[in-house]
């Protein structure tokens, strides 16, 4: 576990150098070691072919006799014994033999070994053509009685050759004196060594310049990444505070809106309404029918001599401008919780217009913005209007409900619907279209459906989100 710990608090560049350091490592060790055995092999079989063009070139001339039979006459064992005893070439060679296909030595410079048998797969694979040669400390003939000094030799067994022919009659054995080729054979082996290991240090500096120079440009991408991240962080708060701005002046236009149609409704109630009831009295007519006149004057024609009297049409008129006021004031809901706000826009429906209104409420917030708590307020006070109008204010129904996003309101008749854009409906202060402008302003947004003899449904969809308290 302290090593896990130490390994994860380095940094990532120290991890990558360090593993790309042992990997590198690893593979010229392993390219090194090759390299090594390649040349010795090379080196080895070099001197072999040396030692077999030797025997070859100036020995195999004493060799008589059959492949099966090979002889070295007395004459020619002399010869030998001249060439290869107490001579210069004897100081390099440490002694030299003959064998017969089945291990038995016909010459030896060491006189004891001659007429013996020593089987040898060396002595086989050199009957079937081929050079063998071996590294070894002293002599390894199986000879007990053989005494060398320990040194390095080189040991070459080579197939003799029927002269004339490519028939191998025997096999000459020399032991060469190794000791120059071992120091030459560690000699390239330690070239080669530095030249991998100064091929792997010029590997790692060049992993440590690129692993920095990435590493530099990795940091500089980094801060200019922190950089950007922090301004698009200071750009999001600055979005944050100019929607939160956009908010409370979206609210604020609403309560503003709503305390000037709150003044202009008392102001129409304190003047024209006044000055016309008092223009009533005198005329001699009564204001008791003001409040229950349903009567248009969009077809003249179908007017009566009567209903056009200065009394009646005052009268008329008052009507009017008290039902204006009256939906332009706007009672007291600031202290009021949403459905208890809705609830009075209902009975204040019914109690005006003599009509009954289904409703339901599920799962309101208790409390919403003062603003769009008047905006649902005016919506469920014009969508009743309009249904009473147009729909005969048949089974008339409010349904309001609320989920963790949005509230929604429903309000529905089976009246006969109506013609959108009509002369009544435009007539009236707040119509659709202000319904869309106030619902919108809140993001929400309003769905009218109609049916023939289905009756009419306006639905309204208004986002919680940035409309809270």
């Amino acid at each position: 576990m302290g090593i896990v710990a130490f390994w994860q608090r380095l940094e990532l560049k120290t991890q990558f150098l360090i593993i790309a350091g042992l990997v590198v490592c690893g593979s010229m060790a392993i390219l090194g070691e090759w390299l090594n055995v390649q040349i010795a092999a090379n080196q080895l079989r070099s001197r072999a072919e040396s030692g077999a063009l030797y025997m070859e070139g100036f020995l195999a001339r004493h060799v008589e006799g059959s492949g099966t039979d090979p002889r070295v006459s007395e004459a020619r064992r002399n010869e030998l014994d001249d060439l290869l005893i107490g001579t210069d070439l004897a100081r390099r060679v440490e002694s030299f033999r003959i064998w017969r296909h089945d291990g038995l030595v016909v010459y030896s410079t060491d006189k004891s070994l001659i007429g013996k048998t020593f089987p040898s797969n060396a002595i086989e694979r050199a009957f079937a053509g081929q050079v063998v040669a071996q590294l070894e400390n002293g002599h390894n003939d199986g000879d007990a009685d053989s005494s060398s000094p320990d040194r390095p030799l080189l040991e070459i067994y080579a197939p003799i050759y029927r002269s004339g022919t490519r028939d191998i009659i025997a096999v000459g054995e020399l032991y060469e004196d190794a000791t120059e080729f071992v120091v030459q054979s560690d000699r390239v082996q330690r070239r080669t060594w530095a030249l991998v290991g100064a091929t792997s240090l010029a590997i790692m500096a060049l992993l440590f310049l690129i692993v920095r120079r990435a590493s530099n440009i990795i940091a500089s991408q980094r801060t200019t990444l922190k950089l950007q991240l922090t301004q698009a962080q200071a750009l999001a708060r600055q979005n944050t505070e100019l929607r939160k701005a956009a908010d409370k002046a979206r609210m604020d236009a609403t309560k503003s809106n709503e305390q000037l149609l709150n003044r202009i409704g008392s102001d129409l109630h304190d003047g024209p309404v006044q000055l016309l009831s008092l223009l009533i009295l005198r005329l001699g007519g009564s204001t008791s029918t003001a409040g229950t006149s349903r009567t248009t004057f969009d077809c003249a024609s179908d007017v009566k001599e009567s209903d056009l009297a200065p009394s009646h049409i005052a009268s008329q008129v008052l009507t009017e401008l008290r039902e204006l006021s009256t939906g332009l004031v706007m009672p007291e809901t600031e202290h009021m919780g949403l459905e208890a706000a809705l609830r009075m826009a209902v009975e204040q429906h019914e109690y005006v217009t003599g009509s009954n209104v289904t409703s339901t409420y599920h799962e309101l917030p208790e409390r919403v913005a003062h603003p769009l708590k008047i905006c649902l307020y005016r919506v469920v006070q014009e969508g009743l209007n309009n249904a009473f109008r147009h729909g005969a204010g048949r089974n008339q129904r409010v349904s309001a409900s609320a989920d963790p996003s949005a509230i929604t309101v429903v309000i529905c008749d089976d009246g006969p619907g109506f013609a959108s854009g009509s002369a009544n409906q435009r007539r009236r202060p707040l119509g659709l279209q202000g319904i869309r402008n106030r619902v919108e302003a809140f993001g929400g947004r309003v769905d009218i459906l109609q049916q023939i003899g289905l009756g009419t449904e306006l639905r309204i969809v208004v986002p919680l989100e940035s409309n809270g308290i």
